[in-house]
């Protein structure tokens, strides 16, 4: 899975097997600058109740041990929206900044893939951007212009044409 960034920490997400993106409590205690992860498995045991079983979920991680041995150690993993509940929670410098880069991340994963849709699905994507496009405009254009009794009334009904 690919690297992500986050000011001056690069962490590399959990691969669950699912194609999406997962944080350990290692990943988030570094980006919450907490000083080790049972920072944030306190932080998430305080709270577990605000959370889904889509927003977290233990896992089993097989690693070696010093002695070439195979362990098994179960580790908690949280969604984007998980680590962005994690984030409203936590009380560090940094909290506020990881919400707004989680959110973009999340706006980023949700996006449809254009590769694999067909004609039918992008033309009506396409098209729903477009309203969505003009609505803002719109909006935008009635709050800059198109105050009742203003003088530039006239600007706004000349945009509208």
């Amino acid at each position: 899975m690919k690297e992500l960034t986050f000011k001056n920490h690069s962490v590399v997400p959990f691969d669950n097997g699912d194609g999406k993106i997962w944080f350990t409590s290692a990943n988030m205690a570094e980006l919450l600058e907490y000083a080790d992860e049972k920072s944030v498995n306190r932080l998430y045991n305080r709270n577990k109740d605000e959370f889904s079983a889509e927003m977290t979920r233990v896992v089993t991680v097989t690693s070696r041990n010093k002695n070439n041995k195979l362990q098994y150690n179960r580790a908690r993993i949280f969604s984007p929206r998980g680590a962005h509940l994690l984030g409203m929670l936590a009380e560090t410098k940094v909290a506020k900044s990881l919400r707004r880069w989680l959110l973009d991340l999340i706006e980023k994963e949700t996006q449809p893939n254009l590769s694999l849709l067909d004609m039918g699905s992008l033309k009506d994507l396409a098209v729903g951007e477009m309203q969505n496009r003009v609505f803002r405009v719109n909006e935008w254009s009635l709050e800059t212009f198109g105050r009742p009794g203003s003088s530039r009334m006239t600007i706004r009904k000349g945009h509208l044409k």
